[in-house]
């Protein structure tokens, strides 16, 4: 498939998945030591991490109970999943901007994954099967009857990609196709959470940083602005809900762990069995590891297709979501037959 580019798109802002840990692991460690290991403050999430006009249920799975968001349907289309990411507050707010948009024609399946957002928040964290395998009960447990059994079409972003593409290979017969917006894809020459997985260096060391540096308001503000946010543009409601997803009990876990590159380690031979088509979505300009994660994975998908979208973060499904919208509207009316080919 030819990669759909947008002339008048301004380079890419400096990503920002990365963590400077320099002068924020000091001053993450003197916090702690004037402070002690208070535990973090559980505030309330507000109700904008999701749309008003859809459904929150909670769907029990054997490894944890997932909270998602759907939109009830007489009339139910195929059904379509959107993993969010990984990163300090992550959760199915990524996507509220952009799943509404679907909810006419698909039957839309928001969760937050077990350990992040208002899902439950296990220690230690679900490994990688374990999170296909509440992935694939979930399917079950939200099917409807005469539908039970129809393949999903899942839009994962960043880490999770990794996840969605798992699924798809313990599970061809349930998977359509796969869609992912700038992916972590952990195979190996990609640098994983761009990062973040130097944290799994020091366990210990590493809570402290998440605690009193990586889940502030002051850091993920920072953040927001070097990946993709302007000041407005929706920035302090995201950041509002961002943050107190971050700062929710147990929310460390989950993050930490998937961020570490051993999580991953088994990943290329669970990927054995990919047959699903896979298009990934990359915003104009991306960087070396967005290259390396198309080198990681090429050979591991019959049908491959790249698409170079207008957007300049990689939080564009929250800054930019018009931008996004269109191209998953575009990428989702097109033939899944596609050729692959490089930006």
């Amino acid at each position: 498939m030819a990669m759909n580019k947008d002339s008048s798109a301004t380079p890419i802002k400096n990503k920002a998945l990365g963590v400077g840990l320099g002068a924020g692991l000091l001053g993450a460690v003197a916090l702690a030591f004037r402070y002690g290991w208070r535990s973090t403050l559980r505030g309330i999430i507000p109700d904008a991490i999701s749309p008003a006009v859809f459904a929150t249920r909670v769907a029990e799975t054997s490894v944890g109970e997932i909270v998602y968001h759907t939109a009830d349907c007489t009339n139910p289309g195929s059904p379509l999943l959107f993993l969010h990411g990984v990163f300090p507050g992550a959760s199915s707010f990524e996507w509220s901007k952009i799943y509404p948009r679907f909810a006419t024609t698909w039957r839309v399946l928001v969760p937050d994954m077990i350990g992040f957002g208002e899902s439950q928040r296990p220690s230690p964290a679900l490994t990688a099967e374990e999170q296909v395998r509440s992935l694939s009960e979930f399917l079950d447990a939200t099917s409807i009857k005469e539908y039970s059994r129809e393949p999903v079409v899942i839009i994962a972003s960043g880490l999770s990609a990794n996840i969605a593409l798992l699924f798809a290979s313990r599970h061809p017969e349930r998977t359509s196709r796969v869609i992912l917006w700038m992916p972590d894809v952990a195979l190996g020459n990609a640098n994983p959470s761009r990062g973040w997985h130097r944290l799994s260096w020091f366990p210990r060391m590493a809570k402290l940083v998440y605690r009193y540096q990586l889940s502030t308001d002051s850091f993920l503000r920072s953040w927001l602005l070097r990946s993709g946010f302007t000041e407005g543009s929706g920035l302090d409601e995201s950041l509002s809900v961002i943050t107190s997803t971050a700062q929710q009990y147990g929310a460390e876990h989950a993050f930490l762990s998937q961020s570490s590159k051993t999580y991953w380690r088994g990943l290329r031979t669970g990927l054995r069995n990919l047959s699903s088509p896979v298009s990934m979505l990359l915003a104009m300009g991306s960087d070396k590891d967005s290259s390396a994660a198309i080198n990681d994975l090429r050979p591991l998908v019959s049908r491959f297709a790249i698409v170079e979208v207008a957007a300049q973060g990689a939080l564009a499904p929250l800054a930019e979501s018009e931008v996004v919208t269109t191209a998953l509207e575009r990428e989702l009316s097109a033939p899944s037959s596609q050729t692959p080919e490089t930006p």
